[in-house]
């Protein structure tokens, strides 16, 4: 089952900043210039997780990974343009 997550990061290397970028698009949508939402099952984000670690500079970098459960999304609150990542349900033939 999926949880919605927002992952947020602070990279001091452009290189590293465009890679784990990439690398979290394969995962979610980018909703600011470092913020994600991401609907993860367990296992995409310990796979997720162990990616940008290889990435990451431990010493520099920032990677938040904040997991809501399903009653907090209503409370979310967006000003501006855009709406909330919705799940999206798929079937590959």
């Amino acid at each position: 089952m999926s949880h919605f997550s927002m992952i947020c990061f602070d990279v001091s290397d452009p290189r590293r900043l465009r890679r784990i970028a990439c690398e979290l698009e394969n995962f979610g949508q980018r909703v600011q210039r470092s913020v994600f939402e991401c609907w993860l099952d367990d296992r995409e984000l310990f796979d997720l997780k162990s990616r940008l670690a290889g990435i990451l500079d431990p010493a520099e970098d920032q990677i938040r990974y904040y997991r809501l459960c399903p009653r907090d999304l209503p409370g979310i609150e967006i000003d501006g343009p855009g709406r909330l990542t919705q799940d999206i349900d798929f079937t590959i033939v």
